[in-house]
């Protein structure tokens, strides 16, 4: 119950897959309970529920402690689901603890039973359940989200906002575009909003990270096979996001087969732990493994000036030339641009005293206190 809502199925659905834990072969510790009694194996085949946990040499339902949440009755004060049950002398507690039709094990064994065959279902299954005019209905809506979403992200536009209810005056880009498309097609505001079900509008941040999503992972099988099996050049440049975690961004330079240009197309964003060369080797690789790029075909590589970048020694540069003798470097041209800019600037008085009250504020705003 500590992960999110949204999560507990796929978490309960790790624990089925699982199954509960039954250690049919352990010599099982004998206690006097008026008389040597322990835990009998023989349970096992009787009760499917029970599971035996060694380490506290007691029995617990496996199917409660998943569901007990999620049921009206309280079961708290069960052993079975509690503290463990250990009274080895009274095996009619495994009765008692099933109970009745509408006792809180049985009605956990109903979500349990839902859940373990609901995922067995296909999709091609659940659509043959529908009716045309509900399917036909749902692609209509989902289209209209993929659409908006589509434009959004060829825009690189921002899609919430802070405040997304129907009181607010700007409801964020994805909805007031989806508002928008609503008002200019009729087939589109019939089954869209107001018109949709509850629990099916496609509309929320959920949805909107499952499309976006979709669509990265398209346009970089796009990529991918645009280049097929020829050379390339890595582009590659770290930096820290809001939350103070290194981002490696990679991209890739090549010759467009087709229309023989040189185009770059940015492979992807990935999280490393550290800013040295290991470390960002060891993650550019993984990227390119992961999208089933080979690293002999690098022929080049470009970064900035850092000295873990483009050192002589254990620096980025030299480990990737330690794979791929081929991959020659060339300083990026942004920083070379960047670095000449600097120079001139220092030999300009009035250049030089706007940085200076620039770095002055910046260190004053970077202390204070929160207003």
């Amino acid at each position: 119950m500590d992960y999110p809502p949204n999560e507990r199925d796929a978490v309960r659905r790790a624990y089925i897959l699982k199954k509960s834990c039954q250690p049919k072969t352990h010599d099982f510790p004998r206690k006097d309970l008026g008389g040597l009694r322990r835990f009998s194996a023989s349970w096992f085949e009787k009760w499917d529920w029970l599971e035996y946990s060694i380490e506290k040499d007691a029995a617990f339902c496996f199917i409660c402690y998943l569901f007990k949440n999620e049921v009206e009755i309280n079961v708290g004060g069960d052993a079975f689901v509690s503290g463990g049950f250990k009274s080895w002398n009274e095996p009619e507690r495994f009765l008692k603890h099933v109970g009745g039709v509408k006792s809180a094990h049985n009605l956990a064994y109903e979500k349990y039973v839902n859940l373990r065959d609901g995922k067995k279902k296909s999709i091609l299954i659940s659509f043959e359940n529908v009716t045309d005019v509900i399917q036909r209905e749902y692609e209509i809506r989902l289209k209209a989200s993929i659409s908006c979403l589509r434009f959004l992200l060829g825009q690189g536009m921002a899609f919430r906002r802070h405040r997304e209810n129907e009181e607010s005056l700007n409801r964020g880009n994805f909805l007031e575009l989806l508002k928008w498309l609503n008002t200019h097609n009729e087939v589109i505001t019939k089954v869209t909003f107001e018109n949709a079900p509850g629990n099916c509008q496609l509309i929320s941040p959920i949805i909107q990270k499952d499309i976006i999503n979709c669509c990265a992972k398209e346009t970089t099988k796009r990529i991918v096979e645009e280049l097929g099996d020829g050379y390339f050049a890595i582009l590659a440049d770290e930096s820290s996001d809001v939350s103070r975690k290194e981002q490696l961004a990679l991209c890739l330079r090549y010759v467009e087969g087709k229309m023989e240009k040189v185009v770059e197309r940015f492979l992807g964003l990935v999280h490393v732990g550290d800013t040295t060369a290991l470390s960002l080797r060891s993650a550019i690789m993984s990227l390119l493994v992961e999208h089933s790029l080979s690293p002999s075909k690098i022929r080049g590589q470009g970064y900035d000036g850092a000295s873990n970048m483009k050192g002589e020694i254990n620096d980025l540069k030299t480990l990737i030339r330690g794979d791929t003798p081929s991959a020659y470097y060339v300083h990026c041209f942004a920083h070379q641009l960047q670095l000449i800019l600097v120079a001139i600037a220092k030999k300009n008085n009035e250049c030089v005293w706007l940085f200076d009250t620039f770095a002055i504020l910046l260190n004053v705003i970077g202390v204070s206190c929160k207003r």
